[in-house]
C-alpha cells in the first residue's frame, strides 16, 4: 500500500506499507479523492507547532474493498465518506460513554496518519455511505459542513439572530450559508471583494468589506444592535479582536477552525461586554447530519469546488501551494484524484 508522507519541512516522500484488516469491525477502502487544505500545506512548509513525521489527508472518499465479518453498514463497493476526526476513546468523557463529548478528538492528518494514501483500513463506525446523489467531490466538505453543523449548535441563536462571520473562505461561506438555511442571518465579512463576491453568488446577501465603514455598515444592517453571535475563522487573515467589537453586549463569539495559529486576543472589551468566548474545531460527531445536508442541497457548492489535481503531481502540488502560502495569507483547496 502506498502512502505520501511527510519526514521533516518540504520532505514529502512516498513509501510501501502492508494494511489489512485485523479486526472484524474494520473494512478495507480503496481512496478516489482525498481534499488538501490549508493546514496540510502549513505541515508541509514546517509551520510552528507541527509534529514530523506525519500522513497529509484530512478529508477523503473511497470505495470499500473489503469488509470484516461483523461490518453490518457498510459493504463491499460501497462509496464512503472517511471521516477522520472521531473520539479519542481514553479522556473522562470518553470512558463515560460520551464520546460526543469528546475532550480530545482526534484529526486525521494531524493527530494521526492522514488519508493521502491509495488504501486506508478503517473501523466501520469511521466510515458513512454516500447516497447516488452525492457526488465524491460534493462529499469531500462534509467534513467542513460537519464542523460548520458544530459551530451552529454551540451558537444557539434564535431564528432571525444577526450573526456575524468574519473570514469568507470555504469555512465561512459555508457557514454562512447554512446559518441561512436554519433562518439566521449571517452578515459575512471579509478583505477580499473576490470571496465576497463569490459568496454572494451563493446566497450570502449581507456581505461587508472589513474596511473603514465596517462599524457603520454593520451598525445599519442591525439597526444599531450590532451581532449578536459572532465566528471567527481560523487564519482569514484579520484582528482577531474584531469580534470583540462587533459583538453585542452579551453576545457569543465562536473562534472556529481544524487549527489556529498562535494568537494573542485582547480581552478587555469582550469581558466589559460580558460576552462569552468559546471554540469549535471538530465537529466530528455532526457527520451524518452533514451528509444528510449534502442530500438536501442546503449548500451551493458550484463557484466553491476545488480544482483537481493527480496523484502523481502530488509532490510537485505540495511545493507549488507552498510558494503560494509565502507570499499570501492562504491556498485554495485541492482535490487530487487518487485513481
Amino acid at each position: 500500500m502506498k502512502i505520501w508522507k511527510l519526514l521533516s519541512p518540504k520532505t514529502l516522500t512516498e513509501e510501501e506499507r502492508p494494511d489489512s484488516i485485523s479486526a472484524p469491525t474494520q473494512a478495507k477502502v480503496k481512496v478516489t479523492k482525498v481534499l488538501l487544505a490549508y493546514p496540510e500545506i502549513r505541515a508541509y512548509t514546517g509551520a510552528s507547532g507541527v509534529r514530523f513525521p506525519r500522513v497529509p489527508g484530512m478529508f477523503a472518499v473511497g470505495v470499500v474493498t473489503e469488509t470484516g465479518e461483523g461490518c453490518v453498514a457498510v459493504e463491499k463497493n460501497s462509496r464512503v465518506y472517511l471521516n477522520g476526526t472521531y473520539a479519542c476513546g481514553e479522556c473522562a468523557e470518553c470512558r463515560k460513554g460520551n464520546e460526543s463529548g469528546c475532550l480530545s478528538p482526534v484529526i486525521s492528518g494531524v493527530d494521526r496518519d492522514g488519508f493521502l494514501r491509495d488504501f486506508v483500513v478503517a473501523e466501520e463506525a469511521h466510515l458513512f455511505p454516500l447516497p447516488p446523489s452525492v457526488g465524491d467531490d460534493i462529499a469531500l466538505y462534509a467534513g467542513l459542513v460537519s464542523l460548520c453543523e458544530d459551530i451552529i449548535d454551540k451558537l444557539d441563536v434564535p431564528k432571525g439572530t444577526h450573526v456575524a462571520v468574519v473570514g469568507a473562505g470555504e469555512t465561512g461561506n459555508i457557514l454562512s450559508q447554512l446559518l441561512i438555511y436554519h433562518q439566521a442571518v449571517p452578515i459575512l465579512i471579509d478583505e477580499s471583494e473576490d470571496k465576497l463576491a463569490v459568496a454572494a453568488k451563493c446566497g450570502v446577501y449581507y456581505t461587508l468589506k472589513a474596511d473603514e465603514d465596517l462599524m457603520e455598515n454593520l451598525s445599519q444592517i442591525t439597526g444599531g444592535r450590532m451581532a449578536e453571535g459572532c465566528v471567527f475563522t481560523s487564519f482569514c487573515g484579520l484582528s482577531p479582536d474584531l469580534p470583540f467589537e462587533i459583538t453585542a453586549k452579551r453576545g457569543k463569539v465562536i473562534y472556529a477552525g481544524m487549527e489556529f495559529p498562535e494568537m494573542t486576543v485582547h480581552l478587555k472589551k469582550a469581558l466589559d461586554k460580558e460576552i462569552s468566548v468559546t471554540g469549535a474545531t471538530r465537529g466530528y460527531a455532526q457527520c451524518a447530519a452533514a451528509i444528510n445536508l449534502l442530500v438536501n442541497k442546503a449548500v451551493d457548492f458550484k463557484p466553491l469546488l476545488a480544482a483537481e489535481a493527480n496523484a502523481a503531481d502530488i509532490p510537485k502540488l505540495f511545493a507549488s501551494n507552498a510558494e503560494i502560502l509565502e507570499k499570501e495569507k492562504r491556498v485554495p483547496l485541492t482535490i487530487v484524484n487518487m485513481i
